[in-house]
């Protein structure tokens, strides 16, 4: 009857941190992969020998990065879907 006090913060820790901690990780996979666009872009003012180089690895980047979205789509897919299953179980 009195731990229904405590239930509840720890719950609340538990409904915070979830959203919290997918959109800390979403944003950092995004700045990450926007910041080595930006590096790769700033090699265009080495001269010609960094524009092309730079348009060469920025190509293979935005490759590599289409994929790594599809990947981080599909992993914060899963984990909603586990989250949300997990708050429909009954103890």
């Amino acid at each position: 009857m009195l731990l229904w006090l405590p239930n509840l913060l720890f719950n609340m820790v538990e409904y915070i941190s979830k959203p919290l901690s997918h959109s800390l990780r979403l944003f950092g996979n995004m700045y990450a992969g926007e910041i080595i666009f930006l590096l790769l872009w700033m090699m265009a003012g080495a001269g010609i020998f960094g524009t092309a180089s730079a348009v060469v690895l920025g190509f293979v980047w935005a490759v590599f990065h289409i994929l790594i979205v599809l990947l981080q789509a599909y992993i914060f897919m899963m984990l909603t879907v586990v989250y949300i299953a997990m708050a429909h179980e009954s103890h």
